[in-house]
C-alpha cells in the first residue's frame, strides 16, 4: 500500500495504484527490451508512449484538485459532547467538471467524528458545488476549529493519486455542558448533636443566615462567633459557622486563579474546565427560578444576569485563568465561591461570612500528604 502526504491509498480493487504503475512501467521495460533485440522501432513508439501516458495521467490527477476550493460551515455554536452537523461544499472554479473527488477530514484533538470523516463527490459541475454533511461532537469548550482536510483525486486509468491539503477557516464556539453540582457547605467540622440542635437551630438568626456547624477559629474571625461549649469540650477555639439560605440568589464567584488550577486527565482538561461546567449549571439554574445572579470572575467586574444567561454562558465558554487577589468577599454580600483545594485564596473563602465553599473534590492520592493535613484544618474536615 502506497502512501502520499500522509494518506494511505486505500482502494477495495486488488490493483491498487502502485500496482497498475508497476504493471505500465513493467511493459514498458519489455517493449524496450524486444525493440532494443529486434531493432523494431514500432517498439520503441509503444515504450515512449506508455511513458507519456504515465506522465499525463499524473498531471491530469493534479490538475483535477486544482480548481476546487472547500467550505465547512454548519452551526456557529455546539455545546460540549452534543451531536453537531458540519456542512461541506466542495466548489469548482474550473471550466470543467470533476469527476469523483473525495475528502478527507482530519480533525483536532477534541474533536470526535460521529460519521466517518472521509466523503466522496461523484461529479461536480463547472463553477458549481457538491455538498455532504459531517456529524462531529466538540469536547472542548472555547473556539475550536475545524481542523485540516485532504482533497484525493485520481486520473481516470487508476495510475496516480494526486492530494492537496486545505485548512479550514471556519470556527464553532462550544459552550461548557452544564453540569450538575450538589451544593455542600464547606468549612464545619462538627454538626451539633439533637440535644444541641433544637435549642440553637430551631429559630433563624437576626442576621437571616442559617446555622450549621463550627470549624477552627482563624485570625480576624469575630469573638462573638466563638462556640464556647464546643471550644471546652475540645481544648481549642471554634467558630460557629453561619450560611445564607441563597433561597433567593445571590453573587456566584468563580475562581481562575493559575495556582488554583491542575490538568485533570491527557486530554488537556484542567480544574477549570471543571469549575466552569459547575458555574454554567448554578447560573442556569438559578436564572430559571428567577433568583438574583450575579456571576463573578475576578478580576473581571461582576455581571448581573437578568433573564438571558447567554452572555455568561458564553463568558465561560472562553474563561481562561487570570491572576488576582482578594482579601475580603463580605463586601459583596452573600453568594457560593467555587473553587479547587489547591487555591492559595482558599482560607480567604472559608472565612468570609455570608459565603458557601464549594471545593472541587480532587482524589486524595493527587494531593500530598502535607497539602492534604493543610485543606482538613482549613475547610474543618
Amino acid at each position: 500500500m502506497g502512501e502520499l502526504n500522509g494518506i494511505e491509498e486505500e482502494r477495495t480493487t486488488l490493483l491498487t495504484p502502485r500496482l497498475r504503475r508497476v504493471a505500465v512501467i513493467t511493459a514498458a521495460f519489455a517493449f524496450l527490451a524486444v525493440s532494443l533485440v529486434l531493432g523494431n522501432e514500432l517498439m520503441f513508439l509503444v515504450t515512449f508512449s506508455l511513458i507519456g501516458l504515465m506522465v499525463l495521467a499524473k498531471l491530469f490527477a493534479y490538475w483535477t484538485l486544482r480548481p476546487l476550493h472547500l467550505e465547512v460551515s454548519g452551526t456557529p455554536e455546539a455545546v460540549e459532547g452534543q451531536e453537531v452537523s458540519l456542512r461541506l461544499r466542495l466548489v469548482n472554479r474550473g471550466v470543467f467538471p470533476r469527476y469523483l473527488v473525495e475528502v478527507e477530514l482530519q480533525l483536532p484533538p477534541r474533536v470526535e467524528a460521529v460519521d466517518r470523516p472521509h466523503l466522496v463527490f461523484g461529479q461536480i459541475p463547472p463553477h458549481q458545488s457538491g455538498e455532504a454533511q459531517l456529524r462531529v461532537r466538540f469536547h472542548k469548550r472555547g473556539m475550536q476549529s475545524v481542523g485540516k482536510a485532504i482533497l484525493l483525486a485520481q486520473d481516470p486509468l487508476g495510475l496516480f493519486i494526486a492530494t492537496r491539503q486545505v485548512q479550514t477557516s471556519d470556527q464553532v464556539l462550544v459552550y461548557p455542558y452544564p453540569k450538575p453540582l450538589l451544593m455542600e457547605p464547606q468549612g464545619a467540622m462538627h454538626t451539633l448533636a439533637w440535644d444541641e440542635r433544637s435549642s440553637q437551630t430551631s429559630l433563624p438568626s437576626l442576621s437571616g443566615d442559617e446555622f450549621w456547624g463550627v470549624r477552627p477559629y482563624q485570625t480576624g474571625d469575630p469573638l462573638k462567633r466563638i462556640h464556647w461549649k464546643i471550644t471546652a469540650h475540645q481544648g481549642e477555639l471554634n467558630i460557629i459557622q453561619t450560611l445564607p439560605p441563597l433561597n433567593q440568589g445571590g453573587v456566584i464567584l468563580l475562581d481562575r486563579h493559575p495556582a488554583a488550577h491542575r490538568p485533570i486527565n491527557e486530554d488537556g482538561e484542567t480544574t477549570l474546565d471543571e469549575l466552569v461546567r459547575h458555574a454554567a449549571f448554578l447560573v442556569r439554574q438559578w436564572v430559571r427560578h428567577h433568583w438574583k445572579v450575579i456571576f463573578w470572575a475576578p478580576p473581571d467586574p461582576p455581571i448581573e444576569v437578568n433573564g438571558d444567561w447567554y452572555p455568561v454562558w458564553r463568558k465561560l465558554a472562553l474563561l481562561e485563568p487570570e491572576l488576582f487577589n482578594l482579601r475580603d468577599l463580605e463586601a459583596m454580600g452573600q453568594g457560593v465561591v467555587l473553587t479547587t483545594p489547591y487555591s492559595p485564596l482558599l482560607s480567604v473563602y472559608l472565612r468570609s461570612q455570608g459565603w458557601r465553599v464549594w471545593v472541587l473534590p480532587i482524589g486524595e492520592n493527587e494531593l500530598s500528604s502535607t497539602f492534604s493535613g493543610e485543606l482538613t484544618r482549613l475547610m474543618g474536615r
